[in-house]
C-alpha cells in the first residue's frame, strides 16, 4: 500500500468479513499491541438512539473541565477520521497508515471485522495520547460489541428500540438486556431510556445503589440555564444522561466539575466532538434543507415529530438490514412528496422495495424512484421546494452532503 486511498480501500474491505459479534478477535488484536486499552479510564455508551448525542455530550463536558479528552464513535459521516478524536482533534491519515502497517500480519492472521480494527486503532491512539478520559460508543448492541473489552469508569445506556434485530433479538427486552451487557460489576449505570415497561429489565440487571435512572425526569436533572445548540426535544435526555455521568466520572476520579464546564459543555459540543448531520438544518439558496441519520422507526419517528417546519419532500433511503417498513410508515405521515433512494453502500436497500411497502400502507402522495443519491438531489433543484428533508442512513445523508457540495457546512 502506498498513498492513503489504498489503506482506507483495506481498511473498508475488511466490512466484507461481516460483523464478528463476539469478543475473539479484539483480544487477539489488543494482546498483539500491548492491551491499549488498560491504559486510560473511561465512560462506555450503549443504546439504540441517543448515543452519539451523548457520547458527544460527554466528551465536550470533560473537554470543558480540562481534561484531556478522546472520542470514539461510529458511523462516520464524509470521513473514517471523524470516529475517533482526542480534543476534538481527528486521528491523522499518517497514524492509520502506521498502524496498519506494524499490524498487518496480525489482522492478516485472524481476519477480524472493519470495526474490530477500528477499536483497536481508537485504544491504541488514546492510549498513546495518554488521554485522561475515554469516552467510546459501543457499535452494535452491547455485551459483545468489541468496544466491551473496556472496563470503565461509568456506563450509559440510551434509549432502547428495535434495530439489528438478527444479532440482538427480536423484542425490545431482548435487546434491552443486550446493550446491559456493558454493565460490570461496580460500576455506576446511567440508563436514560424511558419506555417503563424496560425499567424492571434494568431494576432487576443493575444494583440500586449504582443505576441511576431518569425515566420521565429527564428534565428535573436539567436545571440550569442552558442553550441547547442539538435539535430535537429528545436533547434534553442526552444532556441530563451526560451530567449525570461527567459528574459520576468526576467523582470516582477526585476532581471538581463546575456549573460552567457542564454549561460549556453543551454550548460548544458541535466544536468539540464534530456532532453533525443530526437534524441540521443549512440554509442555502432559499431553501432549508434538514439532514438526520435516523435509520430506525423510533429514531425516525422522534426526529421528524421535532421537525416545526413544513416539510415539502423527504428523500428516504435505508439500509437493507433495517426495519425498513415500520421506518418508512413513520415518513409517510410527514410529507405529500416522497423521494425513495439508494445510498452508494452495498447494504443499502433497493428503493423499489420502499416505494411497494408504501403502496401496501395506503401512501396517497407523490412517490419518486431514484438509483442514487445525486440523481435524489437533481430532482430536488428542479422541484426547488422551500423544505426537503434527507433521512434514513449515515450513508445517505454522506452522499447528500456531497452531491450538494456541501461539504464547506460540516467542517468538522
Amino acid at each position: 500500500m502506498k498513498n492513503i486511498k489504498e489503506y482506507f480501500d483495506y481498511l473498508y474491505s475488511l466490512e466484507r468479513s461481516g460483523m464478528k459479534y463476539d469478543l475473539t478477535n479484539i483480544r487477539a488484536i489488543l494482546k498483539h499491541i500491548g492491551n491499549p486499552h488498560l491504559d486510560f479510564r473511561s465512560i462506555h455508551i450503549a443504546g439504540t438512539n441517543g448515543k452519539g448525542a451523548t457520547a458527544s455530550l460527554i466528551a465536550s463536558m470533560l473537554m470543558e473541565s480540562g481534561l484531556k479528552t478522546g472520542l470514539f464513535t461510529s458511523p462516520h459521516i464524509l470521513s473514517f477520521n471523524e470516529r475517533i478524536r482526542v480534543n476534538s482533534k481527528k486521528i491523522s491519515n499518517n497514524y492509520i497508515k502506521a498502524f496498519l502497517n506494524d499490524n498487518i500480519r496480525i489482522i492478516k492472521k485472524i481476519k477480524p471485522s472493519f470495526f474490530e480494527v477500528n477499536t483497536a486503532i481508537a485504544f491504541k491512539y488514546f492510549a498513546d495520547k495518554k488521554v485522561d478520559a475515554a469516552v467510546v460508543e459501543c457499535g452494535l448492541g452491547g455485551r459483545l460489541d468489541s468496544t466491551n473489552i473496556l472496563k470503565p469508569d461509568v456506563s450509559v445506556i440510551t434509549q432502547i428500540g428495535m434495530d439489528h434485530m438478527q444479532y440482538l433479538g427480536n423484542t425490545l427486552k431482548q435487546i434491552a438486556y443486550e446493550k446491559i451487557g456493558i454493565v460490570k460489576p461496580g460500576t455506576p449505570v446511567i440508563v436514560s431510556d424511558n419506555n417503563s415497561s424496560l425499567k424492571p429489565v434494568f431494576k432487576r440487571a443493575i444494583q440500586n445503589k449504582l443505576l441511576h435512572y431518569l425515566g420521565d425526569k429527564a428534565s428535573d436533572v436539567l436545571r440550569l440555564p442552558v442553550t441547547i445548540p442539538l435539535s430535537g426535544k429528545f436533547q434534553t435526555r442526552n444532556i441530563a444522561a451526560s451530567t449525570i455521568a461527567v459528574k459520576l466520572f468526576c467523582e470516582s476520579n477526585g476532581l471538581e466539575l463546575t456549573e460552567k464546564s457542564v454549561l460549556n459543555g453543551i454550548k460548544y459540543v458541535k466544536r468539540n466532538s464534530g456532532y453533525m448531520a443530526r437534524l441540521e438544518t443549512i440554509k442555502h439558496s432559499g431553501r432549508n434543507y434538514i439532514f438526520d441519520i435516523s435509520h430506525n422507526p423510533d429514531g425516525i419517528k422522534s426526529s421528524i415529530n421535532s421537525i416545526s417546519k413544513r416539510i415539502d419532500i423527504i428523500v428516504f433511503g435505508i439500509m437493507s438490514d433495517k426495519d425498513y417498513r415500520k421506518s418508512v410508515k413513520e415518513v409517510l405521515k410527514h410529507s405529500k412528496t416522497i423521494v425513495f433512494t439508494k445510498p452508494a453502500y452495498a447494504r443499502a436497500l433497493e428503493p423499489e422495495e420502499l416505494y411497494r411497502s408504501s403502496i401496501e400502507s395506503g401512501y396517497k402522495g407523490q412517490m419518486l424512484v431514484t438509483h442514487s443519491v445525486k440523481e435524489a438531489v437533481n430532482i430536488v433543484n428542479e422541484v426547488k421546494p422551500a423544505t426537503v428533508l434527507f433521512i434514513g442512513s449515515f450513508f445517505l445523508v454522506s452522499d447528500a452532503i456531497k452531491a450538494l457540495k456541501f461539504q464547506k457546512y460540516f467542517k468538522n
